[in-house]
């Protein structure tokens, strides 16, 4: 397998799932509670970790599919890591972390 495709996943899907496995419940539970202006808050801070993690920098797979999850048709890395964060509270909230627990 391709160790870039490895190492930063090249969909929102993907990138949801490696944050997930490290996040303890009490961050889940956490995350899941935010309204929108502390998810905002919380964005300045973890954002910055998403970009780095992800590389958004030249993630061009991951960018394009933060594209298609938002209905936008070009984002830049700063609006990428809020559309996984997004992601990422959705799915906590619809109970949809237990497949990523291996």
């Amino acid at each position: 397998m391709n160790l870039f495709k490895e190492k930063f996943p090249p969909t929102v899907e993907l990138a949801v799932d490696k944050i997930l496995l490290d996040l303890s419940v009490r961050d889940r539970s956490k995350i899941a509670n935010m309204n929108k202006k502390k998810l905002i808050a919380f964005h300045l801070s973890f954002g910055i970790f998403i970009k780095n993690e992800f590389r958004l920098w030249g993630n061009e797979p991951l960018l394009k599919s933060c594209c298609e999850v938002s209905g936008l048709s070009k984002v830049n890395p700063d609006q990428a890591s809020y559309i996984i964060l997004q992601e990422l509270q959705k799915r906590i909230n619809q109970g949809d972390v237990l497949k990523v627990v291996k």
